[in-house]
């Protein structure tokens, strides 16, 4: 091989090294980059990590967060289309919550029924609260006497699932009032809990 053909061999190498370093470097800008928009999406109080979950013992081993996410001291309420990015509880686990857990309903007062509190005391004692929190129609709260929050919906359309604990004078044939799952406007601000 003359020094020609020897030059030409070492500036082939080189030239493929740099080539493949350049692409590499591409991916992890690009991967980065990526990342960093993502992350932009995702409001600051999910990215660090203060949410506090609770083990109720459940066969799944779901942890529950302690409360409804929050913005500041105020309940962060959230249309579905933000919220499905989040680690949303599944139709599954609130069907697990309900039968494995025990329920109590505390009301205002006896001549006034409407819910203060719902507690779920799961089967290792452990208790998770689920206060009133309303939904948020256009820009004000209304329902501010019952408790919603989202729940994961694959499904396309409007209407996704949520958690709708109420009153039951408003419909005094449903016992389970606080079991109750089903669909509400996705365009609807309602309060966010997680599981992990």
């Amino acid at each position: 091989m003359n020094i020609i053909e020897k030059a030409d061999k070492y500036a082939d190498g080189k030239a493929n090294e740099a080539i493949t370093k350049a692409i590499a470097q591409a991916y992890l800008d690009g991967y980065r980059d990526g990342y960093n928009d993502r992350e932009a999406e995702i409001p600051a109080d999910f990215r660090d990590n203060k949410t506090t979950y609770i083990d109720l013992g459940l066969p799944s081993r779901t942890l529950w967060s302690e409360d409804y996410e929050k913005d500041g001291d105020d309940l962060l309420y959230l249309p579905y289309e933000r919220a499905e990015y989040m680690k949303l509880p599944t139709e599954e686990q609130w069907k697990e919550l309900i039968n494995e857990c025990k329920w109590e309903v505390k009301w205002y007062s006896d001549s006034d029924p409407d819910i203060l509190q719902v507690k779920c005391i799961g089967p290792n004692g452990n208790i998770l609260r689920f206060n009133r929190t309303g939904k948020i129609d256009t820009d004000e709260v209304v329902d501010n006497y019952q408790v919603y929050f989202w729940v994961e919906d694959m499904d396309e359309g409007t209407s996704k699932n949520a958690v709708h604990i109420y009153n039951p004078k408003y419909n005094f044939k449903k016992k389970d009032h606080y079991k109750n799952l089903g669909g509400v406007f996705s365009g609807y601000r309602l309060p966010v809990r997680l599981v992990r």
